[in-house]
């Protein structure tokens, strides 16, 4: 199954995604079908179409998008080292078939590409094992645990936060005794 970059001709595709991902995982987003920024195909469009961002997209033989992992680099000057992966899918009748490695390989690879990125983060859901397996075979790993961070339906439900260190940067969690908070 192909696996590209997706362009602003393809947000019909996405948006299509998009409201399936949030119906059939709603603990896997932070995002509801109702409050959706991504629920606009000028949005998509727009999304795509700027540096530094993207949407890595999986693709069946007819050409159907049957999967996508979001990606931004930070914009404020101070956070432009970091890239951050959202809304990571696979539609159920594609799992099982290494899109999702695929495509998180290729945003890695894709935020590596960007110029400074040195990490590369993402959060999932407690309950995501299968996701969480899918990240850590990636290489990232995870670096500490949000409880309640997603409600739904009065259910609080626990966030891991994983990042991957690119080309060599500081490991995760490696604090120097000078700047550790109090010191």
């Amino acid at each position: 199954m192909p696996i590209r970059l997706l362009t602003p001709d393809d947000a019909p595709a996405y948006l299509a995604l998009r409201r399936e991902m949030l119906v059939d995982s709603p603990l896997a987003f932070a995002s509801s079908p109702g409050d959706d920024r991504f629920r606009d195909e000028g949005v998509v469009r727009e999304f795509v179409s700027h540096a530094r961002q993207a949407i890595v997209g999986a693709f069946a033989d007819d050409g159907g998008l049957v999967g996508s992992v979001g990606l931004r680099a930070g914009h404020r000057a101070k956070m432009g080292h970091r890239a951050h992966v959202w809304g990571v899918y696979v539609s159920p009748p594609a799992r099982g078939r290494g899109l999702g490695e695929a495509m998180m390989r290729r945003a890695v690879a894709v935020a590596a590409g960007w110029g400074g990125v040195t990490s590369v983060a993402l959060s999932v859901s407690a309950r995501s094992h299968a996701a969480i397996a899918v990240y850590e075979r990636v290489g990232f790993r995870a670096w500490g645990v949000e409880p309640g961070a997603v409600v739904l339906d009065g259910a609080c439900v626990d966030e891991v936060h994983m990042v991957m260190m690119l080309d060599g940067a500081r490991v995760a969690g490696s604090v120097t005794p000078s700047a550790r908070p109090g010191r």
